[in-house]
């Protein structure tokens, strides 16, 4: 999984600019320079887990708010990949039926 670094320094920006905090009183909630946050805000460095966890607690948001797409990119991809192990066990009979209940699935969107 590739997380989106850029996104989420603009959902970071984004919730504390709502809060209107400065990056530096985010910094100081968080032990961390304003610095630091100018790069985790302009992905030009990476933010750990734990580093995440803090600012999103500073935030009063989950982090989940904070991976934005990220997270749901990697929630499509593991379906993906769980859909393909599943037809690859499958006989031709269960194929066709898979086929014909997501052609179901798509002409009822």
């Amino acid at each position: 999984m590739v997380l989106d670094y850029m996104e989420i320094g603009r959902n970071i920006r984004k919730y504390r600019i709502a809060l209107r905090l400065k990056q530096r009183d985010l910094a100081e909630k968080i032990n961390m320079t304003e610095q630091h946050i100018s790069h985790i805000e302009n992905a030009s460095t990476k933010l750990s887990l734990p580093t995440l966890v803090a600012v999103a607690n500073a935030l009063s948001v989950d982090c989940n708010s904070l991976l934005g797409e990220t997270l749901v990119g990697a929630r499509e991809k593991i379906k993906r990949e769980e859909i393909q192990a599943l037809l690859a066990d499958m006989d031709e009979k269960d194929l066709h039926l898979c086929v014909e209940i997501c052609r179901l699935i798509a002409a009822n969107r």
